[in-house]
């Protein structure tokens, strides 16, 4: 990845989701670029997963 930080071991790039326009279900691509020092333990923190 082109200008990332070294020290980020964990990416979200982009957030792929159903949405529903005029009561018809159609997708989504949301760009994100988040980033997590700690690696998939600091994902999965943020996200409300407790991890050990």
């Amino acid at each position: 990845m082109s200008g990332a930080a070294p020290d980020i071991r964990a990416t979200v790039v982009a957030e792929f989701y159903r949405h529903t326009i005029d009561c018809r279900p159609a997708w989504k691509l949301r760009a994100l670029g988040q980033g997590w020092a700690d690696g998939l333990d600091g994902l999965a923190r943020a996200h409300g997963v407790d991890v050990e």
